[in-house]
């Protein structure tokens, strides 16, 4: 046969599938959404995963905006600028034998590029506030299309005017500038010498450093422009270059270097290759990574394949008659399953067109809430072309392979099995064979995950200085493996047995349960589909259940929770009553009760005295133990002259080594130390002793420079900030935690909407291949509210059994492997798990009762 041949037999097939589909628009549409899912999932993750790698073009926004070059002038007459991390970023110094000559702001920077460019400056500015805080100020044009990337305003506009701003949230709030999320008519902005009307207001950066939250941001020309940072020798521009080659840009930065100008080039980042630079070689996928991500395919894959599977079915089975005429006229087995497989070819089709539209739909509409999820701004997205070309064919693929299995039962009709309307589309299994090997799979897995879980929590707990081995993880994840692997081999069993379980209760309960477990191939694809997206929902809310519990650094913090360390330098008697009752009136403007709490230190005339690892010795009184936490025992010790320690390796045969000065001519003693028991370790300096005993050892005692402010509550970066807008610079060891939970109800959500398509999808093939039952039942005089109840009660079933094998792996899953993240105890998504069970049925059985039909077209019953 020849291939003109092959395709002129495919034509009437795809024809007759594409009338067929058109026929039944509903089931199409709902099957074309099912393959069609998983490719948008794909294609998105794909997308932002490419734009996020470091070696994209995202990643220059953040640092030059949309320009295509940055100068930095500076005050000497020559320098040496040379493009370096594969032109990512520029080293300028100052030319051998360069003095300083000039100020970077009285250089006519426009004179010294090509004719065409365009230059807008940036740069950092003090912003000194009337409540005694400063503020650090970015100047930026945000009017500027080339300072797209750098910031965002997310109301009103940008500022202009030299006496406009635009502030971050956190400032806003902290000046009640805002109404709710809104900024206030007349918002102004007090300074320590006039106002600045607040125009705009920030968006939220992504992972905005420690005092990130203190935003503020002002045009070129700002009054504020006075107060230059304290360093800041160098005149930044942004730069729109006109058209170049690469030997005209690197001509270009020989000119400007030799003018005393560094530069960088977009277009060198862009193409390293092509000026000349060595760009580091890309590191190695994760593993972990690229296992989970194959993982997540082939789950898709074979949740498209077994559940679009039963829809091709049913279609098959309710186009019997048509395949019979088929049949009957001379067409053979080829033809008949061709038949079938082009309804596939057309699914398969318009779901890879529809999952990479809506994939680029969610990109675009979704660039804010995306960036919020990877911690990055997404300005420009780097489209892996040939990943997504690959998604859409393989999704493609998935409905053809879905069809593949009704085709082939087809292919084996006479023409009388399929004109009489008893179409079977493959062998009906009577015993479930893999019965006790899927039970051993689940026991199994079961086991394993429990025992691997409990070595996984020893292995990464908080407590532990270095990483765990990695087997336990392995070992866990196969056991997940082993226990979905035994899930899937268990459900037909499972579906039979509950629906002889539920074959009591009212009649449509009995009928819909009835139904359930005699097609249990395709009840049994749809409790699997509902159980595979109701585990990845619940395993990942144990993920952001455990990430938001989890600091990223597992070190003890060497202040307590409740106090902040204060950066003023006391006068030389210590930190006088005056100024600490102000900080204290401040702390209370800002909503702190906070006492200020001190130490000294002792110093041998002016040599400190230190612990033998050199760190200084801390003179504390009751307050100070008060802040620690310490207990009784702690603080009689320290009142009966002992010294205590909380570093228990510096204590050898009950004693601590105290000496002043270093080396061989260090003068050292021995004296008596206690370890000391409180609730945090009260400071970098380990070793405390009162006044009392450091003068009667000798030594003098000084205040410190350095005190706590110790609030009522633990302090949080936001409550640093709030002190640092009022003057009081404080520094909170408050860890940063990454706290995404407010993710888990939309994914919560999102698992509804999914469950609600799938149930809704088996009821409506089942109410389309029960369609002569149904005519039974009205010809009896069963209203129509019967079968609707039937669809509802076959829904709830479906849904309810999917969603609990979701709930049993998923949470199993949870709940050992994350243990790897050393989050204290097992944090467990109780709103999420909430909305589960209480959404399912509600949903299942709405879903239900809203897609089966109040009518009946009249129907022939077969014999």
């Amino acid at each position: 046969m020849g291939a003109l041949e092959r395709v002129s037999r495919w034509r009437p097939a795809l024809r007759m599938a594409w009338r067929d589909l058109l026929a039944h628009r509903v089931r199409t549409a709902v099957v074309v959404v099912l393959v069609a899912l998983p490719v948008a999932v794909a294609v998105v993750a794909a997308t932002v995963a490419v734009t996020t790698d470091y070696r994209s073009a995202n990643g220059l926004y953040v640092d030059h905006g949309a320009a295509d070059a940055q100068v930095d002038v500076t005050p000497y007459a020559q320098v040496r600028s040379r493009l370096v991390d594969g032109g990512r970023y520029t080293d300028t110094r100052p030319a051998r034998g360069a003095d300083e000559v000039r100020d970077p702001l009285d250089v006519d920077v426009a004179a010294l590029l090509p004719e065409g460019s365009r230059v807008t400056p940036i740069g950092y500015t003090q912003v000194r506030l009337a409540t005694g805080g400063t503020a650090t100020g970015r100047v930026l044009d945000l009017a500027d299309p080339l300072t797209r990337g750098l910031d965002e305003i997310a109301s009103g506009r940008a500022p202009e005017a030299p006496d406009e701003a635009a502030v971050s949230p956190t400032v806003a709030r902290a000046f009640d500038l805002v109404d709710g999320d809104r900024l206030r008519d007349g918002a102004t902005l007090a300074l320590a010498d006039g106002e600045l009307r607040v125009t705009g207001l920030l968006t939220p950066a992504p992972g905005e450093g420690e005092w990130g939250g203190l935003r503020v941001v002002v045009p070129p020309g700002s009054v504020t422009l006075a107060d230059r940072l304290p360093g800041d020798d160098v005149a930044s521009y942004l730069v729109d270059l006109p058209e170049m080659d690469v030997a005209a840009g690197q001509a270009l930065r020989r000119d400007l270097a030799a003018a005393g100008v560094g530069s960088w080039v977009r277009a060198a980042a862009e193409d390293p290759a092509a000026w000349g630079l060595s760009s580091p070689a890309r590191p190695a996928g994760d593993p972990v990574a690229v296992a989970v991500g194959a993982l997540v395919i082939g789950v898709g894959l074979v949740e498209v394949l077994v559940l679009v599977g039963a829809a091709f079915a049913v279609g098959a089975r309710r186009q019997g008659r048509t395949l019979g005429l088929l049949v009957a006229a001379g067409g053979t087995t080829a033809d008949v399953r061709r038949t079938v497989l082009a309804q596939g070819v057309w699914i398969g089709l318009a779901a890879a067109l529809l999952g990479v539209a809506g994939g680029a739909g969610v990109l675009v509409l979704g660039r804010r809430r995306l960036g919020a999820l990877v911690d990055q701004r997404l300005i420009e997205y780097s489209v892996p072309v040939v990943g997504v070309v690959a998604i859409a064919l393989l999704g493609a693929l998935s409905a053809v392979l879905a069809a593949a299995v009704p085709a082939w039962g087809v292919g084996r009709l006479t023409a009388r099995q399929a004109l009489d309307g008893h179409v079977a589309v493959g062998p009906r299994a009577a015993a479930h064979r893999w019965r006790g090997a899927g039970l051993w799979l689940v026991a199994l897995g079961l086991v394993g995950l429990l025992a691997c879980g409990f070595r996984i929590a020893s292995a990464y707990a908080p407590s532990r200085d270095q990483v765990g081995s990695a087997v336990p993880v392995l070992l866990g994840a196969l056991s997940a493996l082993a226990l979905l692997a035994g899930t899937t081999l268990v459900l037909p069993w499972v579906v039979t047995e509950a629906g002889r379980a539920g074959g009591r209760g009212r009649l449509p309960w009995r009928l819909a349960v009835r139904d359930a477990a005699r097609h249990r191939g395709r009840t049994t694809a749809a409790v699997l589909a509902i159980g595979v997206v109701t585990t990845g929902a619940v395993f990942a809310g144990f993920g952001l259940q455990a990430q938001a519990a989890t600091p990223t650094s597992q070190e003890q913090s060497p202040v307590p929770a409740e106090a902040a360390e204060l950066y003023t330098t006391p006068a030389p008697g210590g930190l006088t009553g005056e100024t600490a009752g102000r900080i204290e009136r401040t702390a209370a403007e800002v909503g702190l009760d906070a006492r200020v709490v001190t130490w000294s230190e002792a110093r041998a005339g002016r040599r400190p005295l230190n612990d033998r690892t050199g760190q200084r010795v801390r003179v504390v009184d009751e307050t100070y133990l008060d802040a620690v936490g310490a207990d009784d025992a702690t603080r009689t010790a320290l009142a009966d002259g002992s010294v205590v320690v909380t570093a228990p390796r510096l204590v050898r045969d009950g004693e601590v080594v105290l000496r002043v000065g270093r080396g061989r001519s260090a003068d050292r003693r021995e004296v008596p130390a206690v370890v000391a028991r409180t609730t945090t370790s009260g400071g970098f300096e380990p070793v405390w002793l009162s006044r009392e005993t450091a003068e009667g050892l000798g030594y003098d005692v000084r205040p410190a420079s350095t005190a706590w402010l110790v609030a009522n509550r633990p302090l949080t970066q936001a409550d640093s900030d709030a002190l640092r807008l009022y003057g009081i610079d404080a520094y909170v060891d408050a860890p940063y935690v990454q706290d995404n939970t407010r993710y888990v109800l939309p994914v919560v959500g999102g698992t509804l909407a999914l469950i609600a398509l799938v149930v809704g999808l088996v009821v409506a093939l089942a109410a389309a291949d029960g369609r002569d039952d149904s005519a039974t039942l009205t010809a009896v005089g069963a209203p129509p509210g019967l079968r609707r109840a039937v669809g509802a009660g076959h829904a709830l079933f479906v849904g309810v059994l999917g969603a609990g094998v979701g709930l049993v792996v998923g949470g199993a899953g949870g709940a050992s492997l994350l243990q790897v993240v050393g989050s204290p105890g097992t944090p467990v998504p109780w709103a999420g798990l909430g909305a589960l069970l209480l959404g399912v049925p509600l949903l299942c059985a709405a879903a239900g009762w809203l897609v089966v039909p109040t009518r009946l077209t009249l129907t022939r019953r077969t014999a």
